[in-house]
């Protein structure tokens, strides 16, 4: 087939929940009662649904996909006219509110682009290494180039 990247889960409040009701279903289960068995597929796609992205190279596409185990959806976008994939470095600020405090975060993220005539889609984004690695992983299977960032990745 190619690569295939996880690119997130749920928030971490959704997991928290998801745990919730696992726990609650295991309780219900073992006091006899068979609502239990709803609350505990309630918190599976809570807890096991991912998101990613599939490369396939031999017929040069890319899959954005939601999965939950050996299942993924998404749809198969052609990247056959690829010029390149280039690394760009970005600043990332997050706002957090909480009553009255307020906070800004700000973190430099690299991001991961497939270069086409007409568009520049995203493939991954993250940490300097882990995206130096995927990209050249990524050229190899698509035999294309790796653009950096003029100031590298650290």
């Amino acid at each position: 087939m190619g690569l295939q990247y996880t690119t997130g889960k749920l928030p971490p409040n959704f997991f928290m929940l998801g745990v919730i009701l696992l726990l609650i279903g295991m309780l219900a289960i073992i006091m006899s009662e068979f609502a239990g068995i709803a609350a505990i597929l309630l918190s599976i796609p809570l807890l096991f649904i991912r998101t990613g992205i599939l490369i396939d190279n031999k017929k040069k596409r890319i899959k954005k996909y939601i999965g939950l185990f050996a299942y993924k959806t998404g749809k198969w976008e052609s990247i056959a006219q690829i010029h390149h994939l280039q690394i760009i470095r970005v600043r990332q600020t997050t706002g957090m509110a909480v009553l009255s405090i307020t906070r800004n975060e700000t973190n430099i993220v690299y991001k991961l682009l497939a270069v086409l005539p007409n568009e520049n889609i995203e493939l991954l984004s993250g940490e300097g290494r882990f995206i130096g690695e995927a990209a050249s992983d990524i050229s190899s299977q698509l035999n294309t180039e790796v653009l950096e960032p003029a100031s590298g990745i650290k």
